[in-house]
């Protein structure tokens, strides 16, 4: 980890009440004569909007995730149109790192 003092003049703006997304992962048994590390995870999304702040987002996701579920939490951020999620909390079974 790299920390560094910053000068909060060098943003050009910012979002008071993000948009948040998270992701349940989920991996069920593996069907017979496949190894577990080979089955395929499940995932369910959601969005959550009028969040007063992060600590909200992760409450919720911290009571609905199930015993065998693994959540993923980001923010959801527009870009010329495009959508895009910086991940805030968790790792995607599936990423490669």
């Amino acid at each position: 980890m790299i920390v560094e003092g910053v000068d909060p003049r060098d943003t050009q703006w910012e979002v008071d009440r993000p948009v948040y997304r998270v992701y349940f992962w989920h991996q069920p048994p593996a069907p017979s004569g496949v190894a577990q590390e080979h089955a395929m995870w499940h995932c369910d999304e959601y969005r959550l909007s009028d969040v007063a702040h992060v600590e909200e987002v992760l409450d919720w996701a911290r009571n609905k995730a199930r015993p065998d579920q693994t959540f993923v939490a980001y923010v959801e951020q527009r870009d010329a149109g495009r959508s895009g999620l910086v991940r805030l909390l968790g790792v995607d079974p599936n990423s490669a790192a």
